[in-house]
């Protein structure tokens, strides 16, 4: 075993999606869209044979090494040429439960699922600990529906942070407090992303379809007030065609990082409209411009804004 150089990317060579029903390759954004590639089908929570899941992802490493693509990973960004480690274990999870939320986004399809049975996650982290096959440095993603208010949450961030696992990134909408994530804050293992998609009462409302819009920002500031350093509270702000596409909001975003002691944020497209419009220069050519004002409204206000994944998409194909 050694380091071998070709392109591929992490989630192909150390790592998998724990997605509702199934235990998916990756669920990245793909510039061709094309459906995901599934290790485990019909999952629902029985033990993982890890031989046998190394012996499929060998398979797929095998296909990169030899100047292919995967067929689910053609066009990705996240794609790179560099030396990769052929030794079998896990440091990249994505872990996608969409059972449970306390908002009801406009642009999620989280309703599709509301009849499933939730799984455990925590039993899966806990068996690769225990056999070492969870290695850091890791990059373990904890995303939605809400996932702070499942079942073994609490559990699945304490096991990570006892064994300090890092880094652990929690996509919350922090309409709930967590004192879990405060407490990996705290220690430096974990980051959290909030969407708020909004800087008033009145979108929010319109986007989240809840009314939580001050509690979100309070608990935005007490988390930004626990990290150890000034990089693990980011925000993200989703632009929705035609609700909150417009430049006032998102220089008022800016304004309320600034006011909360966030540093750094994320601009992005909401996914339906920006399939539908992806070969749509004037389209694209428009949002990417909301995002280079807001990016120079956060240099005035000390917030870093940065282009999110279908933003990314959008400024390579306009550059």
């Amino acid at each position: 075993m050694g380091n071998i150089e070709y392109t591929s990317c992490n989630i192909i060579e150390h790592g998998f999606d724990a997605q509702i029903n199934q235990i998916n390759l990756c669920c990245r954004t793909s510039k061709n869209n094309i459906d995901k590639y599934v290790l485990i089908d019909n999952y629902h929570g029985q033990k993982i044979d890890w031989d046998d899941f190394f012996r499929k992802t060998n398979r797929l490493r095998e296909i990169q090494k030899s100047g292919n693509t995967v067929p689910s990973c053609e066009g990705c960004i996240y794609l790179e040429k560099k030396l990769w480690n052929d030794e079998n274990y896990i440091n990249t999870i994505n872990i996608n439960n969409w059972i449970k939320c306390n908002a009801n986004c406009i642009y999620c399809d989280r309703s599709n699922f509301l009849k499933e049975k939730e799984y455990k996650i925590y039993p899966i982290i806990k068996d690769l600990i225990n056999k070492n096959l969870l290695r850091n440095p890791a990059d373990i993603t904890i995303a939605g529906g809400e996932p702070t208010i499942t079942s073994d949450f609490d559990k699945t961030i304490k096991i990570l942070v006892k064994n300090n696992i890092s880094t652990i990134r929690v996509l919350t909408n922090a309409i709930k407090y967590n004192k879990n994530i405060e407490l990996g804050l705290k220690k430096g293992l974990v980051n959290i992303l909030i969407s708020t998609d909004s800087a008033t009462k009145d979108t929010f409302k319109k986007i989240k379809l809840t009314d939580a819009h001050n509690k979100v920002w309070k608990n935005i500031t007490k988390y930004v007030h626990n990290q150890a350093q000034d990089n693990l509270v980011k925000t993200k702000y989703i632009i929705i065609t035609g609700i909150n596409d417009n430049q006032e909001e998102l220089n008022d975003f800016v304004k309320m990082n600034a006011a909360s002691g966030v540093k750094y944020a994320y601009v992005d497209i909401e996914v339906e409209r920006f399939m539908n419009n992806i070969n749509n220069t004037e389209y694209l050519k428009r949002l990417y411009k909301l995002y280079i004002n807001t990016k120079e409204t956060g240099e005035q206000y000390g917030v870093k804004i940065q282009a999110f994944d279908r933003m990314k998409i959008a400024e390579e194909k306009i550059n």
